[in-house]
């Protein structure tokens, strides 16, 4: 059985420059928290990442920079930080992961045909959450 990890500690080890963001989008979308022991390390196939987070807007020149910019890391084999993504399975039992943290990435990663990606994954609903989390007392700083 894996150890999960909480977000919090994820953070600690390996940090995050969204971490912030990727605690508010917890709270308002998955009234969840950083201290839910829900999280994985792992290497994820991009074939499973919800295509709705693909860009699709062909005027975002800054978004478009980055990717491409992203592109030419993944050629020249860089390394490239994890995306942050939520796991959940459908109908049939299929993995679904919806991207919290990491669009240019992902979309970077998508136009060069990666299969596989770094991820920061949740398990929220896979380890009893996010009920029991929400019960116990908040680590972070409340006024964030």
């Amino acid at each position: 059985m894996t150890t999960r990890m909480t977000l919090s500690e994820l953070h600690e080890k390996w940090p995050c420059k969204d971490f912030g963001t990727v605690v508010d989008v917890l709270a308002a979308n998955y009234r969840s928290t950083e201290d839910l022991a829900c999280w994985d390390r792992a290497t994820v196939a991009t074939r499973h990442i919800d295509r709705s987070q693909l860009i699709d807007d062909p005027d975002a020149d800054d978004s478009w920079r980055k990717i491409n910019s992203l592109r030419l890391e993944i050629r020249r084999q860089k390394s490239l930080p994890p995306l942050v993504l939520v796991h959940t399975l459908q109908a049939g039992g299929d993995d679904y992961l919806f991207l919290i943290d990491g669009f240019h990435r992902f979309n970077a990663a998508h136009l060069e045909e990666a299969s596989q990606l770094s991820a920061w994954v949740a398990h929220i609903g896979c380890c009893d959450g996010p009920a029991p989390d929400m019960d116990q007392p908040r680590s972070h700083d409340p006024s964030r």
